[in-house]
């Protein structure tokens, strides 16, 4: 097949050249010498000064019937040099040259709109602007109010059935006092939290290379609990920046966003499940342990729109974020079969 390609190819070129170039010849011809070469008269006019003792005596002559000696070779010679020529190569380099052309100017667009990106990131500049409302907010100020209700607790007169409801994990929140002002004071650990829902957790788990502190199955989804133990002021931003996930700032480091990674690991763990856990809705949640989102209520329409829960325990803050033991209802347990399908996915 390559061969029959190969000759239909030569013969192409031989067409096409051999009509160019006579054409080329004919006019070149006819404009230095008035001789037609595709003229029968002209021919027998010359073969008739030949036979007559023609002699050719100026420069003019002598470059006459040298192009006429020339005609011939020149032309097999052109055939053979566009035989070596790489056509497919040349076309498409021709054909696809302003395709090339546009997609370069979409880019330098692109690179443009980029590099005037970083000029906008104003929002570093709020941490050192940012008014006190925001910061009296947190539950970090509070710290003075909570050493009075530890004493409390610690002198309440059941606090042998707390412990014993804590280690069994049967919602121990229920015999303490709630505490609006801290998102964990009335549940106890973010296990016991999520153990007295409902839950069946299975605890650091890895997925698509990230540490999940809990996996909570219920009989009718999965909740993957990320928990955030870092501590200071945040600056929330979830808009991934040349490809990069996207990264929260603090007053002198930064880090990927702990939403992109419970994201993240919400859609590798998708794929993962079988059995009765396929197709079983994956919810996401986010839990501030001890850092402050100083710009949450901007970014509570982001999140919504991702679709992942941001809620506060312990000390973090503010408090316009929904606490953890409001943030977690009540689910139905799953069976066996269920969670062993979620754990084998795991593992």
């Amino acid at each position: 097949m390559k061969i029959i390609f190969a000759i239909c190819r030569i013969f192409f070129i031989l067409f096409v050249w051999t009509f160019g170039y006579f054409i080329w010849f004919q006019r070149l011809m006819i404009a230095m010498w008035g001789f037609n070469p595709m003229s029968k008269v002209h021919w027998i006019y010359i073969w008739n000064e030949w036979q007559s003792g023609w002699v050719i005596q100026s420069v003019r002559e002598w470059m006459f019937v040298i192009a006429l000696f020339a005609m011939l070779p020149v032309w097999l010679t052109g055939w053979a040099v566009l035989c070596t020529v790489p056509w497919t190569k040349w076309f498409k380099i021709i054909l696809l040259f302003p395709i090339k052309l546009i997609h370069k100017k979409i880019k330098e667009r692109q690179k443009e709109k980029n590099a005037a990106r970083p000029k906008v990131t104003k929002k570093k500049s709020y941490k050192q602007t940012r008014p006190p409302a925001v910061r009296a907010a947190t539950g970090r100020i509070k710290h003075p109010e909570k050493a009075p209700e530890k004493e409390i607790a610690t002198h309440s007169p059941a606090p042998e059935t707390s412990t014993t409801e804590r280690t069994s994990g049967v919602g121990s929140f229920v015999a303490q006092p709630a505490s609006s002002s801290s998102g964990s004071a009335a549940g106890g650990s973010v296990m016991d939290i999520l153990r007295s829902a409902g839950y069946r957790l299975i605890s650091d788990a890895k997925i698509a290379g990230k540490k999940i502190d809990f996996v909570a199955v219920a009989a009718n989804h999965i909740l993957l609990c990320l928990i955030d133990s870092e501590s200071g002021d945040w600056l929330a931003d979830e808009e991934r920046f040349n490809d990069e996930e996207p990264l929260w700032f603090s007053e002198s480091n930064h880090r990927i966003s702990p939403v992109r990674v419970v994201l993240n690991a919400r859609d590798a763990l998708t794929p993962m499940l079988g059995g009765e856990a396929r197709g079983l809705e994956i919810k996401a949640m986010v839990v501030i342990r001890q850092g402050t989102i100083i710009n949450a209520e901007d970014m509570f329409e982001v999140w919504n729109g991702l679709n992942v829960t941001v809620c506060r325990y312990e000390e973090g803050g503010p408090d316009e974020i929904t606490a953890l033991t409001d943030a977690v209802s009540s689910v139905s347990s799953p069976d066996d079969g269920l969670f062993h399908n979620v754990s084998s996915a795991l593992n």
